[in-house]
């Protein structure tokens, strides 16, 4: 989406505008796709009528529906039948290899509700803590599918930039919320080890499910317990922290923590958004994150912030790029 405070041409305005309308409508269209299933009968050509026939649909509604999708560039119709696009059955059929289902209906849930009324003072639901355990039970389904579909290719791409990542061998994630990078990191060398620290819901669910199956499983080490008490493993050559730090109980304590768990020559890396113009942009991340910050869960941090933390914490060197990403720009912050 453009912003328009970023631009100089007046004439957008207006279709940003008229596209504001067209948003929820797209949005149910997929929500909808989702929770019905729909792409996975997509997988091969079908018809609308087969299609409605299956669900219980009008055969005549259906139809444009299915057409909605194609306008969306979502599916494709030949001669009257639909399928899915090429590549993008992977994303959209649950059984895909990268399905991002659970991640798109686990995101609406948080992110959308009835702004007026917050705004107003009232509560829609119980206030969002993101502190419990509980919550994070509940939102494991939908971690794992991110980082299955696209976050865990994202850091991975970014810890292969990294200058000391030829040599790393031991590899520590705070917070991982799923298994997925840390088997990315053992899948790519013989040699490399990663130990994970979660809440006991996410890592019994790593450990029981994840990587049940996983080849390299004796490579992988799962810790259950909340990063501001555990102690940390020693002689770690990369430690990784991405998107857990807002819930450090002291950020620059837990800093220090983790460089003293640093091996000679270590780095640690942390992987946030950061704030800026007063907390107005980047925009992926005010208008995201607006429903949980109006919950209580006004967490992220500002442009710098945990850079000035790692400086407090006793690092020598700190560096910091940016990287897009399907969620927004983020801040690769390195302490050496």
């Amino acid at each position: 989406m453009v912003n328009l405070a970023m631009e100089k041409h007046d004439n957008l305005l207006p279709a940003m505008l008229v596209d504001l309308v067209q948003a929820p409508i797209r949005w149910q269209i997929v929500k909808i796709a989702f929770s019905q299933r729909i792409f996975d009968h997509l997988a091969t050509p079908i018809t609308a009528q087969d299609v409605a026939t299956r669900l219980g649909f009008d055969a005549v509604r259906c139809e444009l529906y299915l057409n909605a999708l194609c306008a969306m560039g979502l599916i494709e119709k030949q001669q009257g039948l639909f399928v899915n696009r090429a590549g993008y059955g992977a994303f959209l059929q649950s059984d895909g290899e990268k399905s991002m289902g659970d991640l798109i209906l686990h995101l609406a849930k948080t992110r959308h509700d009835d702004l007026e009324l917050l705004l107003k003072g009232g509560e829609t639901s119980a206030p969002l803590d993101m502190n419990r355990a509980e919550h994070w039970d509940g939102a494991a389904k939908s971690l794992f599918a991110f980082h299955r579909s696209v976050a865990g290719e994202q850091m991975f791409a970014c810890l292969c930039e990294l200058p000391e990542w030829e040599t790393a061998r031991h590899f520590l994630d705070i917070g991982a919320g799923s298994s997925i990078l840390a088997q990315k990191i053992v899948a790519s060398h013989p040699a490399r080890r990663a130990t994970i620290i979660d809440l006991p819901p996410l890592a019994q669910r790593m450990t029981q499910e994840q990587l049940a199956d996983f080849p390299a499983r004796d490579r992988i080490t799962v810790m259950a317990g909340d990063f501001n008490h555990v102690d940390l493993p020693e002689n770690q050559d990369v430690i990784w922290a991405s998107m857990t730090l807002y819930y450090a109980r002291d950020l620059t304590a837990v800093l220090r923590r983790c460089r003293q768990s640093l091996a000679p020559g270590g780095v640690f890396v942390s992987f946030h958004e950061e704030l800026c113009h007063e907390r107005t942009l980047p925009e992926p991340h005010i208008v995201g994150r607006l429903i949980p910050a109006m919950k209580g869960n006004d967490a992220s941090f500002d442009k710098d912030q945990i850079a000035q933390a790692m400086r407090a914490a006793g690092f020598a060197s700190i560096s910091v790029r940016m990287v897009q990403t399907v969620v927004g720009p983020m801040a690769v912050t390195m302490g050496r």
